[in-house]
């Protein structure tokens, strides 16, 4: 069964480019993309409102967050050197 896909003329002009860079028609890679959404029965990327620049603050503040956490494991369990230590340590690896 035949299907009619209607897009930009800019759109369609890169998506042919991109495809025919990867090697594939874009009939193609069309295709797969369909092949992807049965299989998953979702659409097969993440779907946001939110930009590229919000997803990597919300990554970073979830990353120091984790950090912070373990921190604060490391502190309840005793698993902490003193700050003498730590530059001791430093020293150590540097040969300082």
């Amino acid at each position: 069964m035949a299907m009619t896909i209607s897009m930009e003329d800019d759109l369609k002009r890169d998506f042919t480019e991109v495809c025919r860079e990867i090697g594939l028609p874009p009939s193609t890679a069309i295709g797969i993309f369909a092949r992807a959404v049965v299989r998953e029965r979702a659409i097969p990327f993440p779907l946001s409102a939110v930009s590229s620049a919000e997803r990597a603050a919300q990554t970073y503040e979830l990353s120091v967050a984790d950090g912070i956490r373990r921190g604060l494991a490391e502190v309840a369990t005793g698993d902490v050197v003193s700050r003498d230590e730590a530059r001791a340590m430093r020293a150590a690896r540097t040969g300082a």
